[in-house]
């Protein structure tokens, strides 16, 4: 029960008092009738004046209480103008402006991490206290992978992790950290790709090796082979080729972008590209959209790239055909190279694909580093020269088996014009 509605009860009974003594000096006593009539009068005024100096301002303060509850931090009490309550009153006032700052900052503080944290180019993915995600930012959404995923599961508190994703040239870091925040801790995890630095580094450790190298072994070899014949002069000859090989790989010019359309790129190949699987006896197949797909490309190293995922298709059948399979002779080697119309949110592709030896899961994550090869005479170069022209124009790409149909896929995404 409420104080003012204990107030009524009280006022009420003396009313009853003060009707019963009333009544019982009507007669007898009609001089004190008088007297405690108005004594009666000034009771019931000083209740009214009671109540408005004690009672009224304890509701108004109640009143307020309520609106701090309900969070709303912009009403303010209005003075009673008893002495006691107007204290109370400035008070709580001031206590609600020092509230009503500290929500807008805390607001604002909370707004801008959130902002922050959409914007970030870090992946962060916030979980519960029992570990299981809650929210993510656009960058961890787009970084997420199956190699990720599973890392994340299994990365204790506290540690940090590379992951190199397979079948993409892409390396994150993965850390496992938390905040407290009332007297829990928060676990969190921040993803970071370290592809960009990771490629510039060995791109310019390379480039110093090879070129140091190729300067030694070719003053080396042309002051010699002019002095040999025979099958020694062509095996010299023969390194210095080599070597050079090694050399032009860091020697790509940065790539001169004009806005082409891709299936007319592709098909401004496809003389050379059915050549060379007719020599090998593979079957090309080209399924090339009729509608226009604009992108910016250099043709000169677009064809390289191109050639270049074809002759390792060629290759990769060729191995599966000397490994005896035989279900390769029924089907025999097969490449197709496919342009995708621009849907929309989508960006343009290339895919080829074939049905050789295929990549195996432990090496997939090898594939594009410096120098890596699975054939016996590889020099690794191949995957390395369509890498850095490729990640020169901008594209994504992916390289990968599929373990439903065994094909092998290298899928090119060109970035919007």
């Amino acid at each position: 029960m409420k104080l003012k509605h204990y107030f009524l009860l009280l006022a009420l009974g003396i009313v009853l008092l003060a009707g019963v003594a009333l009544f019982a000096t009507f007669r007898s006593h009609p001089t004190l009738f008088y007297v405690t009539e108005g004594f009666v009068v000034l009771i019931l005024f000083y209740l009214w004046y009671f109540y408005r100096k004690t009672i009224r301002p304890y509701d108004t303060l109640i009143g307020g209480m309520e609106l701090v509850r309900e969070l709303d931090l912009t009403t303010r009490l209005a003075r009673s103008g008893q002495y006691e309550t107007d204290i109370i009153v400035r008070t709580f006032n001031d206590l609600l402006s020092r509230l009503r700052s500290e929500h807008l900052r805390l607001e604002e503080q909370y707004t801008f991490l959130n902002l922050l944290i959409e914007a970030s180019p870090m992946g962060v993915i916030q979980c519960d206290l029992d570990g299981n995600t809650t929210t993510m930012n656009p960058a961890a959404r787009e970084m997420l992978s199956p190699a990720i995923e599973e890392s994340i599961k299994s990365l204790p508190l506290g540690e940090v992790t590379t992951v190199r994703t397979p079948g993409e040239p892409q390396l994150f870091r993965i850390s496992h950290l938390s905040f407290p925040d009332r007297g829990f801790q928060h676990p969190f995890f921040l993803i970071e790709s370290l592809t960009s630095e990771i490629r510039l580094a060995e791109k310019a450790a390379y480039e110093r090796v090879i070129r140091m190298i190729a300067h030694e072994v070719n003053n080396s070899v042309a002051g010699i082979i002019s002095s040999l014949t025979g099958d020694e002069a062509e095996r010299l000859t023969a390194l210095s080729a080599f070597v050079t090989r090694f050399a032009d790989v860091v020697k790509i010019p940065q790539p001169q972008l004009q806005l082409c359309d891709l299936s007319e790129e592709v098909d401004a190949c496809r003389p050379f590209l059915e050549n060379m699987c007719t020599q090998a006896q593979v079957q090309v197949d080209f399924q090339l959209t009729d509608d226009a797909i604009p992108v910016h490309l250099d043709t000169v190293l677009f064809q390289q790239v191109l050639i270049n995922i074809v002759k390792n298709a060629v290759e990769s059948i060729g191995e599966r055909q000397r490994a005896g399979d035989g279900t390769l002779e029924k089907e025999k080697g097969h490449i197709t190279i496919t342009t995708t119309p621009i849907l929309a949110g989508e960006l343009p592709q290339l895919i080829i694909t074939d049905n050789g030896h295929g990549i195996h899961a432990s090496i997939a994550k090898n594939l594009f580093t410096p120098f890596f090869s699975t054939k016996p005479q590889g020099q690794g170069l191949g995957l390395l020269l369509i890498r850095d022209i490729l990640t020169s124009h901008h594209c994504t790409f992916n390289l990968h088996t599929d373990p439903i149909d065994h094909l092998t896929r290298f899928t090119i995404q060109f970035p919007k014009k």
